[in-house]
């Protein structure tokens, strides 16, 4: 056989191998986890029949940083007291703590808050008591407002908070000035439901003077990492933010100053929204 055959029928079987098919199977597993942050609380006011524990919020960190995220369920939480999961009421203090008591000094401890909690109203009853320099109807005679809501989150968020003065505010010269705000978070507990046995502190309040601070949209909590500690139940994972409000008569002084006479006869409320806002 001569080189030029040879050449020639290695030439053809290189161009059968070439043309050779082979079969192939193509793969690909996917998983995202988008950032999620589940807010609970009470579903409306006391006086509107609320339903509580209820998930009214349940938001994705998906739209940009600094703008609220993406929330899948369209109706809103309601705050509850805090410690409890009864709900706020539309017109009524809430949460005042047991030693509300309209007057100070000689003769406090006469009263009993047998009404509505915090209010001063018909069902109460007073002792007599005596008087001296120091008996005085102050701050007492306005209960402070303490309510809550639950948060769940994978992720770091921050919350923003916008107030407004309520249409039936009647208190002479009293503003959204007038009402202090004191944020803060509590990790665990229970308060019907225990939560937070998974949780950790997801971040830092900001502090913010009075209600008057909050008339656009203000950031009142700085996320720094997701509350969700350890595997756990979303009530496991979630904590608990809690605002304390309480009504100052006189701006111009150092600390709260409490109701007093001079100040007449008037109800002063607000109405305050918080919501979730992407880091």
């Amino acid at each position: 056989m001569s080189f030029k055959k040879i050449a020639l029928a290695s030439g053809v079987a290189a161009s059968l191998l070439a043309s050779t098919a082979y079969a192939s199977v193509i793969d690909r597993p996917f998983f995202q986890v988008l950032g999620v942050v589940v807010v609970w609380g009470g579903t409306d006011f006391d006086e509107n029949g609320s339903t509580a524990p209820v998930v009214s919020d349940f938001v994705l960190l998906t739209p940009a940083s600094g703008t609220a995220g993406a929330d899948l369920i369209s109706d809103d939480v309601y705050a509850v007291v805090t410690g409890s999961l009864d709900a706020i009421k539309e017109d009524g203090v809430t949460g005042t703590t047991p030693s509300f008591d309209p007057v100070s000094g000689t003769g406090s401890g006469n009263f009993t808050d047998a009404g509505t909690a915090g209010v001063l109203d018909a069902a109460d009853t007073f002792n007599a008591f005596g008087i001296d320099a120091t008996t005085d109807i102050d701050g007492g005679l306005v209960g402070t407002h303490s309510s809550s809501f639950y948060v769940a989150s994978n992720a770091a968020f921050d919350i923003y908070a916008e107030a407004s003065l309520d249409a039936t505010s009647t208190m002479t010269g009293m503003t959204l000035e007038n009402i202090t705000h004191d944020m803060s978070i509590t990790t665990s507990g229970d308060d019907g439901l225990a939560f937070g046995a998974q949780a950790q502190n997801p971040g830092t309040v900001v502090d913010v003077a009075s209600l008057n601070d909050l008339t656009t949209a203000t950031q009142v909590f700085d996320g720094t990492q997701r509350t969700a500690a350890a595997v756990g139940t979303l009530a496991e994972q979630s904590v608990r933010f809690d605002n304390v409000y309480s009504l100052d008569s006189d701006t111009a002084t150092a600390g709260v100053q409490g109701y007093d006479l001079s100040l007449g006869t008037g109800k002063l409320a607000a109405d305050v929204t918080y919501t979730v806002y992407v880091p």
